[in-house]
Parts: structure tokens; sequence; C-alpha cells
């Protein structure tokens, strides 16, 4: 690498305080992680979770009545505000964009309900699905939290944290279909699965749960048609001798699929897993996230930094990763910023 490389780090939060502090910035770092400036910033009502592709920045405003979701468009050194749409689901919480139908999936937590919504030069043009997962059993309880597309398919996966369950939909030019072969699988009551994300080689799918804070391995499946998801491990993100009260939050795997690193709010730690040729995880290591609370977690883009957003503590830290074994250690970086709930490399 250049010495002169710089990298650009965006973090959105909770904000605005009662001090009307920031709730979206970009930062400008050198190679090393040395902060050098604030790029861009703005004060958009609990932006509590961010997608980028390319000059899009895709945002959330998280309200328990309704929400919003907002497009970005990048010019120069800052995000240009092109469109907002309203909701009517509580506490939006994340949303993920499908870039070949051009369209964005959206997750409620407080309302159960997910939708598609197509995307046109930066503006946000037909709702194509806005529904909620609501299965007659539970009474109209349902949380959506998150959702994973899968790799070079035309599937998108939701977890549900009350229901303990992920929903499987096809796509279709965006808009999304129940998948008529495995619409979804029911997990253990309890676990309450929060964050997913599949492997970038092998196909393994791996799900955080914020109640029971483990690491669930799943084997995906998919022939002719027909598609499985099934279980083959179940392990503990909190070190052994931790007996307090903690939720998982967040996970990351390493671009070459060697690593897996999942945050514990309460606990207040990293734990790193090696992934073994077969997909299973073994526990290498706990570490101290350097704050308080860590709500999500990012490596940075070459796997050298694992950035944490450390809500309570008001604090985004970088801690330095061996990428030849993948354990972390020193932190080489503490960025301010209120509540932040979501960081990235741009």
């Amino acid at each position: 690498m250049k010495e002169n490389r710089t990298r650009e780090i965006l973090i959105s939060g909770y904000g605005p305080g009662k001090n009307n502090e920031k709730s979206i910035s970009l930062y400008s770092l050198t190679d090393r992680f040395d902060i050098l400036n604030e790029i861009w910033s703005d004060k958009k009502e609990a932006p509590s979770f961010l997608c980028t592709y390319h000059d899009i920045c895709f945002g959330i405003r998280e309200s328990e009545q309704d929400g919003s979701v907002l497009v970005y468009r990048r010019q120069d050194d800052k995000y240009i505000l092109e469109d907002e749409l309203v909701l009517d689901g509580g506490a939006l919480c994340h949303v993920v964009y499908q870039p070949k139908n051009k369209t964005l999936y959206c997750s409620f937590y407080e309302t159960g309900h997910i939708a598609a919504i197509k995307v046109e030069n930066y503006h946000f043009t037909e709702i194509s699905n806005f529904y909620k997962i609501q299965p007659a059993e539970m009474n109209g309880f349902s949380r959506v939290h998150c959702s994973a597309l899968e790799p070079d398919g035309n599937s998108i996966f939701v977890t549900n944290i009350a229901l303990d369950r992920i929903y499987i939909f096809d796509t279709e030019n965006g808009a999304l279909k129940i998948n008529s072969n495995l619409n979804y699988i029911q997990l253990e009551k309890g676990l309450g699965p929060r964050h997913i994300k599949f492997h970038p080689i092998q196909n393994y799918l791996y799900l955080i749960t914020e109640y029971s804070n483990e690491i669930l391995t799943l084997l995906y499946e998919k022939n002719q048609g027909t598609s499985s998801l099934k279980l083959l491990q179940r392990i503990s993100t909190l070190p052994n001798d931790f007996k307090g009260k903690s939720t998982g939050s967040s996970l990351d795997i390493s671009k070459d699929g060697r690593f897996l690193y999942a945050a514990n709010r309460g606990a207040d730690t990293i734990a790193v897993f090696d992934i073994n040729p077969d997909g299973t995880l073994t526990k290498i290591q706990d570490i101290s996230c350097g704050g308080n609370i860590p709500r999500h977690i990012a490596l940075t883009k070459d796997d050298a930094g694992l950035m944490i957003a450390n809500q309570k503590s008001n604090e985004v830290v970088i801690l330095d990763v061996d990428m030849q074994n993948g354990i972390l250690s020193d932190v080489i970086a503490r960025i301010p910023f209120f509540e932040p709930s979501f960081v990235e490399e741009n």
C-alpha cells in the first residue's frame, strides 16, 4: 500500500442529541487510521443504519410510529439528499439494496413489516411490497430485524426476532414473493435471530442471536428450484466466565472467509472465530470492544481493522487485525460520535 492512501469512514447513529450533534458523518483517515478531518455531515433524526452502493447512500429515519427511507447522492466531497419517503411501519431499522432489480428492502422492528421499494435516478419510484409478517398464532406480534440477499441469486432472507424464524422470499423484478418451497425455518424459541450474513465463498449462512448470544451456522443448499437450510452448529459468543446480562448485536466475516467476528452488548466484547472448512466455528479470542454497547461492527475493506460502533460510550473504535490469524489487538483509532449505531468504510 502507498503511504499517502486515505480511507473514508461513514458513521451514523441516534442523533441529533440534546446538543444538536450530527447524526451522519463522513470522515477521512490515513491508511494507518490517523483521523484527517470530517468531510461531510447531516443531522437527520435517528439514521440508525445505512447502505451504500457506488455514489448512492441509502439511510433511514428510525421512529416507533413511522419511518423514512432516504437516498443521498455523492457529489465531490459530500452527499446530497435527493429523496425521502415516509412509510407507516414502526421502527424502520435496516435496509439492503439489490442493484440488479434497483430495489431497496426495508425491515421494521416495531411493527414486523417488510417493504420493497424501487429506485430510479436517485429517487423512490414505486412501493412494490409493504406488508406485515403476521402469523395468526402469534396474535400480530412480529418484529422484522434485518434481511440479507442470497449471493448471486434471487432470494432474500429475513430475520424475525420475535417469531424466532428466518423467512425466505423470492424476488421477481424486485418484488417480494413467498418462496413456495421453503417459506421459513423455525428456530428454537427464545433465541432472538438478529443479523445474518452469507459466507463470501461457501454456501453457509451465519446468524447472530440477540437473546441467547450465539452464532448459528446453517448450510444453505439450492438445487433444481428447491432450497433448504440445515442447522450445523450453535456456539456462544460470550466469554466462558461471563455471568451478567448481554445481548448479541452484529457480525462480520473476513473477505477470504477465514474469520468471523461477533459483538456482545453488555459483556462489551468481540468474539473472534476461525471458520473451519465444514463451515463450523472455533472460538479463538474474546477481547474488549473498547467501549460500551457495541451495536454494530464492520471490517475495513482490506480487513486491516475492525470498526466498532460503541453506542453508549459515544465513540467508534477501530481495533487492529492480524490478517494472518484473525486476532484483534490494539485500539488504533477512536472517533467521537453521539450514540453511533452504524459504521462502514466508504
